[in-house]
């Protein structure tokens, strides 16, 4: 009797460690994804370290920061020249003071000089409105209406579309919003506030929507940027998020010395950039490391990836492994140091500070640090063998110091991100497109003012003349 109960007593013993033990192995279970799932948010947040912070921020502030403003004997300086002669429209002369403010002494009113001081005004503008009486006539054999013809006058412009907008009115809202940034609802009332001309914004989108149509100057001077952009040397491509009517789109550029080409798609593929690009482009491509500039069709072209994209990516390298054991810091430290020396060779090559052969010679030198450093056994670490696999593989390609073979190639990709500003402010205060039409009439407009601002031109000028040589409609 006793040897069963103390049967039982184990077995309900040995049943509830079990239990205990199953509930151990769930919590463990538990505890293990939860500590995974926190390790890959450490690892996000330390990312973002030096990646997200407000504008102007240094983060810990210098104890000495230099004084700002311009250095005494540094830079250009120049006061407000006067106005020329024949630009002033009025001239008052100033009776001479009767007497002194200092000590109350009457004076005789006699001028010893004459000093000359300016005030200019804005002028008070009333809009040039031409009215043109159409001669309607109706034809004795078919009994149909037929109106005059004017090479001013679009043949269809009557009745809702009689009044429409000028070409230089029309140039001046189009700069007015690409141009000078000002958003797209706000150019009617500045026109109506500083020229008393009343327009609305959905004229302006109409008459924008009719010059940017396929066939018309506006589409001809686009066309020829994109030709002029294939046919460069050298090319930087960079693209911003932008929406379709609350879709999902792509800003991109591509820029060169002489030319800035816009376009936006609501896709992102290699697809794009071939649109982009064209099928004659074999100059050279400098971009960030984005897995769409390595697609096959692009495999025999040569690149120039970003050197700050890539020396962005090995101070986070750096950023995750300030905490860990081991020498994993010490690898990302020296690619980093190789990649920074990299770098400021070719800044001290642009400043002129050394010579075309000691550039050559140095760059050879920091090509074998760097080959050395990538082209070794897999690393210990795995933020380091990843980083290292992806240089490493464009590095093979040639595309990742191309500019130490080549000075006159760019390392950065600087110039492509300089022209994407202007769209990321007007992606803040227009809320980008509500057409693929709208999309593609604001990269052509905004092309057309950037190229002219390359080529030293001023935008106002060459959109009045593309407006002018058009067509009637």
């Amino acid at each position: 009797m006793a040897e069963e109960l103390t049967r039982e007593v184990l077995l309900e013993q040995n049943a509830e460690q079990a239990a205990q033990i199953a509930l151990l192995i769930t919590q463990i279970k538990e505890l293990t994804e939860e500590n995974t799932r926190l390790k890959k948010r450490i690892e996000q947040l330390e990312r973002q370290v030096k990646r997200y912070v407000a504008p102007h921020s240094r983060e810990t502030p210098k104890a000495d920061p230099k004084p700002p403003g311009r250095r005494a004997g540094q830079g250009t300086f120049t006061f407000k020249q006067a106005p020329a002669r024949d630009t002033v429209t009025r001239i008052i002369d100033v009776e001479p003071a009767n007497i002194c403010p200092s000590c109350q002494t009457p004076l005789d009113g006699s001028a010893y000089k004459t000093d000359l001081a300016w005030i200019t005004e804005l002028p008070r503008f009333t809009p040039e409105i031409t009215q043109y009486n159409v001669s309607v006539t109706t034809c004795p054999k078919c009994g149909k209406a037929v109106r005059g013809d004017h090479p001013d006058l679009c043949p269809t412009q009557r009745g809702a579309t009689a009044h429409q907008l000028g070409p230089r009115l029309l140039a001046a809202t189009q700069y007015l919003h690409h141009g000078v940034g000002l958003p797209e609802r706000k150019v009617p009332d500045v026109l109506h506030e500083l020229c008393g001309v009343k327009i609305t914004q959905s004229a302006v989108n109409q008459a924008t929507k009719r010059t940017t149509a396929a066939g018309t100057p506006m589409a001809t001077a686009y066309g020829e940027i994109k030709d002029g952009v294939q046919a460069a040397s050298v090319v930087h491509q960079d693209d911003t998020g932008w929406r379709i009517n609350g879709t999902q789109a792509w800003l991109q550029v591509a820029c060169t010395t002489q030319h800035v080409l816009f376009q936006i798609r609501t896709q992102h593929t290699h697809q794009q950039l071939f649109e982009l690009l064209g099928t004659t482009f074999e100059g050279t491509l400098v971009a960030d490391r984005a897995s769409v500039y390595d697609h096959a069709m692009f495999a025999g072209g040569k690149h120039q990836k970003c050197i700050r994209h890539v020396i962005r990516n090995i101070e986070e390298a750096v950023v995750l492994q300030e905490s860990c054991r081991g020498r994993g810091i010490v690898y990302a430290t020296r690619l980093l140091q190789a990649f920074q020396d990299a770098h400021q060779l070719h800044r001290q090559l642009s400043r002129e500070e050394i010579t075309l052969d000691q550039y050559q010679g140095a760059g050879c030198v920091i090509k074998a640090r760097i080959t050395a450093l990538l082209d070794r056994p897999p690393l210990q670490s795995t933020v380091n063998e990843r980083l290292r696999k992806g240089l490493l593989k464009h590095h093979q390609r040639g595309s990742l110091l191309r500019f130490l073979d080549d000075p006159s190639i760019p390392p950065t990709n600087n110039a492509a991100e300089r022209d994407l500003r202007p769209g990321v402010s007007a992606r803040k205060v227009s809320q980008c497109s509500k057409t693929q039409g709208g999309a593609d009439s604001y990269a052509m407009l905004k092309s057309i003012v950037e190229t002219a601002k390359r080529h030293h031109q001023h935008p106002l000028d060459v959109l009045v003349g593309l407006q002018t040589r058009a067509a009637p409609r």
